[in-house]
């Protein structure tokens, strides 16, 4: 005959403590894993505004100026840069990316985001032109409106 001994097993206890540990964990992880996507998700529009960048460097080497649209209407603006232009999503846009455009006053090009937690929310890249006409790009977040600095590129952070 078979002796019947103690089960081997866990007690209820050391499971609500594992439990309670793996939710401190998780709780830790989601506000990182949501700031981590964030930035990635940033990229892309940092990326598209490449056609942008070189179209007003062009322009400016060129030209010696910047290009002068009364009223400075962005999507006239576009259009003497030579972009293919939409009155919807500017010179591009993307999967996270509303619009792009240059904003003349400014010298700059702004990139709008559409997603959460940053939607409607925007980075700029200012243009600074030295006496050779080679232009120095800056990139920022705008106080109004502006994408918050944690989810910034360190690029961007200045």
């Amino acid at each position: 005959m078979q002796a019947i001994g103690k089960q081997a097993g866990f007690t209820l206890i050391e499971v609500m403590i594992v439990v309670a540990i793996l939710g401190i964990l998780a709780a830790l992880a989601v506000p990182q894993y949501q700031t981590f996507t964030t930035r990635a998700r940033i990229s892309e529009g940092l990326v598209l505004l490449g056609p942008v960048k070189l179209a007003v460097a062009e322009y400016y080497a060129s030209h010696g100026r910047l290009p002068d649209v009364p009223g400075n209407n962005w999507l006239a603006l576009l259009r003497e840069l030579g972009l293919n232009v939409s009155a919807v999503s500017g010179a591009a846009s993307g999967s996270f990316v509303s619009r792009i455009w240059w904003n003349n006053g400014e010298k700059e090009i702004r990139i709008r985001y559409g997603f959460d937690p940053i939607d409607d929310m925007i980075i700029a890249l200012r243009a600074d032109f030295t006496p050779s006409g080679q232009a120095i790009w800056t990139c920022y977040a705008p106080r109004r409106d502006g994408v918050p600095v944690r989810y910034l590129p360190s690029t961007c952070r200045g």
